[in-house]
């Protein structure tokens, strides 16, 4: 057994598609539109099998966050560079809530956000 997915709620799949795949470049894993209105959306980085299931608030009882009003999802990004996906990422158009800084454990951490104000916190390590 192993974990598949977490879910992070979105306001608009093809939107948080153009996010996930355009600007951090990871796969989509999974697209069906498994009726006409609900559509199964999963992204993983790259060579990964752990991945995100982008779902909407009205499938899953669960509120969007608002980019006014950012949410921590509890999801951790692991980096091999945070300062150098931080400036990589930056120039793509990624949106950080807190640049690098050093944690008290020793490795650098940096708070990415989507379009849609779902926070994931992104450290050097795996």
């Amino acid at each position: 057994m192993h974990v598949f997915a977490s879910v992070v709620i979105v306001s608009d799949l093809d939107r948080a598609l153009a996010f996930y795949e355009g600007k951090l470049g990871w796969t989509v894993r999974t697209d069906n539109q498994l009726s006409p209105d609900y559509r199964f959306v999963c992204v993983a980085p790259p060579g990964h099998s752990t991945g995100i299931v982008l779902g909407l608030s009205q499938f899953y009882g669960l509120p969007c966050p608002t980019p006014d009003s950012p949410t921590l999802t509890n999801i951790y990004f692991a980096s091999e560079d945070t300062r150098a996906d931080f400036v990589r990422l930056s120039e793509r158009g990624v949106r950080f809530s807190q640049e690098p800084e050093e944690t008290p454990w020793g490795a650098w951490g940096a708070r990415v956000v989507d379009p849609d104000g779902n926070v994931f916190f992104m450290s050097d390590g795996s």
